[in-house]
This record gives C-alpha cells, structure tokens and sequence, in this order.
C-alpha cells in the first residue's frame, strides 16, 4: 500500500516502514483492529472481523476503516471463528472461511460516492472438508 511495508508485532502493534526515508512509525487507526488473515486488493487493506462479523476496509488515503457494503446476506451465515483469511486474486478478494468444512466466496470489489466500498459476490462454495487439517495462512502468489 502506497510502496510502503506494513508488520505487526507480537504485541499486535502495527509499524510502516517507509523505504525511501528509510522510517519506521507507529499507525495508530490500523492498531485500532486485529487484522488478521488480511490481503490488499486495489491499495486497499481487507480482512474480516470475527466479532463484528463484518469485512472491513483500510484506506491508506484516508487513514481510516470503512465496512465494505453489499455482502450481509453472505456474512450473516458465518460463525464466529478464526478460520478467515482474504486473499488477493486477479483484482477480487477471496474469501476463505469455515461453515461445516472450508467455504470460499470469491468477492469483486468497487468505489461507490462518497468512499464506499460494495462487495458483491461472484460465487461461494465448499472447497475442502477440513477434517485431518487447518487453514493457518492463505497467500496469493505471482508467478
């Protein structure tokens, strides 16, 4: 997100790193949530919330978390659980997540005015039983 380096500590602090300064700060409004599991998409952070069952949005620009619209018939059938993780592919965000086995629902993304941001959902289906394991990280990979 705008060329810089995004880490979180133990601690679930969060640091940019700013290359071209060769700085490190402290961000206080992405502390402000545990964005576990998170992807970028289009400049912008994702991830879901397990508390407020929402799927949430950091905008670099604006230094602030928006709830990403249009997908409550979708969330709403979730549980609480921390088998979420948003990956980044071609333009979209996928969402894995767990509902009697790994679900995934591959979510296209766009501004609307005034700065919302509205999912709407290309497909959702069962992908694996997740029986003999857990998802413990999702990665989008170029190659």
């Amino acid at each position: 997100m705008e060329d810089k380096i995004y880490m979180k500590d133990f601690n679930n602090n969060t640091f940019i790193y700013e290359p071209k300064e060769s700085k490190w700060e402290l961000d206080e409004m992405l502390n402000s949530n545990h964005w576990n599991g998170a992807c970028v998409v289009d400049n912008v952070l994702y991830y879901y919330d397990v508390f407020k069952k929402k799927l949430l949005a950091y905008d670099p620009n604006q230094r602030c978390w928006k709830v990403v619209k249009g997908l409550e018939e979708l969330l709403s059938t979730m549980r609480c659980s921390w088998g979420f993780h948003t990956v980044s592919y071609c333009g979209k965000l996928v969402l894995f997540f767990r509902k009697m086995g790994i679900w995934c629902a591959e979510i296209s993304l766009s501004r609307r005015q005034g700065g919302e941001i509205w999912g709407k959902v290309q497909w959702c289906d069962f992908v694996i039983d997740d029986g003999k394991f857990g998802m413990v990280t999702c990665l989008d990979v170029t190659v």
